[in-house]
């Protein structure tokens, strides 16, 4: 009786993540070990989502999609959300070079957050339930899963998430995007990891960029190139840096024109 449908308005911090070329991976095994490798991955990532105050929604193959802030009210529903973040890629990062070992196998994860207003509760048929999420924020978060493959990174939040988490973690700013079925700019940010955990190269990267996405917004091209490259010196691998100096190459080419507010629109979802 107490399982009825409907749904309330609730503040949550909505977590999409994939496993980057999933499919990829999927063809390197058989259906048996596949199967294996994904319980133990969804397992490990599902108990950090849980030990962090976060309710699984569902898996959908590879994917996870769980919510901070639901059913349980949750105060600092953002800071748990980024919290089980970092712990996540920790995790997979001493999994990924035990499977390394075993399977030969790379596995990396993208993972989108976003916070907000959003409706939450059971949804489905009379004879099915499924407690669930549903409105703005959740496809917010969604898209910004998918926006991690745009610019080479692995947890990318939303501008709501990082006005709440400001304070407890260090991002970084790295650009601001016309997501696709959303009219305003969105500014989107790369999560980096907790005070105190960030390599003093990390951070001059972070402040190059910085730097870079200000020119950038200028178009001052060349001066916007001269601080990416930078950042790339200090971290050489940094992938954001790269697309930022390709798009600025671009832009030398072909200016924005008039009315440019700075945001990357984005084709795909």
């Amino acid at each position: 009786e107490k399982l009825d449908l409907g749904g309330e308005e609730r503040e949550i911090t909505a977590f999409f993540s994939d496993i980057e070329g999933f499919t990829t991976i999927s063809e390197k095994l058989t259906p048996k070990a596949l199967v294996e490798l994904l319980n133990e991955f969804l397992t490990e990532m599902a108990d950090i989502i849980m030990a962090n105050l976060g309710t699984v929604d569902k898996f959908e193959g590879d994917a996870i999609i769980a919510m901070f802030g639901a059913p349980v009210a949750l105060e600092n529903h953002a800071e748990a959300a980024c919290n089980a973040c970092i712990h996540m890629q920790k995790r997979l990062e001493a999994l990924r070079e035990k499977w390394q070992q075993e399977k030969q196998l790379t596995i990396r994860m993208r993972i989108g957050l976003c916070s907000g207003l959003a409706v939450v509760g059971n949804m489905g048929s009379k004879s099915r339930l499924d407690y669930t999420m549903m409105g703005d924020t959740v496809n917010t978060a969604a898209r910004l899963e998918g926006v991690n493959k745009v610019y080479g990174t692995y947890i990318m939040i939303s501008e709501t998430t990082y006005e709440q988490v400001k304070e407890k973690v260090i991002v970084r700013e790295l650009d601001a995007v016309n997501v696709v079925g959303k009219k305003k700019p969105v500014k989107i940010y790369q999560l980096i990891g907790h005070p105190g955990e960030i390599s003093q190269e990390s951070l001059q990267m972070v402040d190059f960029y910085h730097k870079g996405l200000n020119a950038y917004r200028e178009q001052k091209w060349d001066l916007a190139i001269g601080y990416f490259k930078n950042a790339l010196l200090v971290v050489a691998d940094d992938k954001p840096s790269k697309v930022m100096i390709d798009r600025c190459e671009e832009f030398k080419e072909s200016p924005p024109g008039e009315g440019w507010n700075g945001a990357h629109v984005l084709k795909s979802k």
